[in-house]
């Protein structure tokens, strides 16, 4: 069989194979286009508990209406992710439907990694200092500072810091969290992180009545080497409970106050 015949038969070949799939390709987007959405199907990308899926069901419910019975291709998916995202606890959502009719959107739900407390109100905030409100019925197993936070977050507010110190002050104690974090000696030791309105940072430990004055929440190992040596040097040759503060928060210095001063 010549060239020229073999290539007109492939050709052939080649325009019915490509006429077929368009055909079917139009066929199938005919047929998406007459689906509707028949149901939701919610996932979470991790194992939080801020939100859940009857949260999203109702969230969506409430700011977007009615999607069963829309069209699949109708369906707004970037607005679902945008209304999904607006939600304090949740970093990311990801929409998408199928052709058996499901519209599904996968949570991922922001981490926090420490929770603030000032009396009644407080916030958490990511490992980044992005902050966001605390949850009605779930609390997250981090580490708590409690006291006179130094600055107003209001009730509800999601973001970052308003301001230059907030921002310094909340990446400080998160870079010393991490510090005592990495530590197994000051893990296990330190339960008790206390703030002034100042923002000087009060820490206790196991077993210790004393509490320790480490000031703002900066040169933390260098702060925590000071407590190391008084505890080793100095706390060893005077009664338990001989002094009601120790004070490393200035260089060099580690300055002892009695309990009856």
């Amino acid at each position: 069989m010549k060239k020229s015949v073999r290539y007109s038969i492939a050709g052939a070949f080649l325009a019915v194979f490509c006429t077929a799939m368009a055909l079917l390709y139009g066929h199938v987007r005919l047929d998406r286009a007459q689906a509707v959405c028949n149901g939701l199907e919610v996932g979470f990308a991790d194992s939080l508990r801020f939100v859940s899926e009857d949260d999203i069901r109702e969230y969506l419910d409430t700011r977007y209406g009615a999607y069963v019975g829309e069209r699949l291709d109708s369906v707004q998916l970037s607005r679902i992710e945008d209304l999904l995202e607006s939600r304090s606890s949740v970093m990311r959502c990801e929409a998408w439907t199928t052709d058996d009719g499901l519209l599904h959107v996968e949570i991922t739900q922001r981490a926090p990694a420490l929770r603030f407390q000032d009396g009644n109100s407080g916030f958490y905030v990511d490992d980044t200092g992005f902050i966001f409100p605390l949850h009605e019925t779930f609390t997250a197993a981090v580490t708590t500072v409690e006291g006179a936070i130094p600055f107003d977050i209001p009730a509800g507010y999601k973001g970052e810091a308003q301001d230059e110190f907030q921002r310094q002050w909340i990446a400080g104690v998160l870079d010393m969290t991490r510090f005592l974090s990495a530590s197994r000696t000051w893990q296990r030791n330190i339960t008790h992180i206390q703030v002034r309105r100042n923002g000087d940072l009060l820490l206790t430990l196991e077993g210790r009545p004393e509490q320790f004055l480490i000031g703002q929440p900066e040169d933390i190992p260098d702060k925590l080497a000071r407590i190391g040596r008084y505890l080793s040097l100095i706390a060893p040759y005077k009664p338990e409970g001989y002094y009601k503060t120790v004070n490393v928060k200035y260089n060099q210095q580690i300055i002892c106050r009695q309990k009856d001063t």
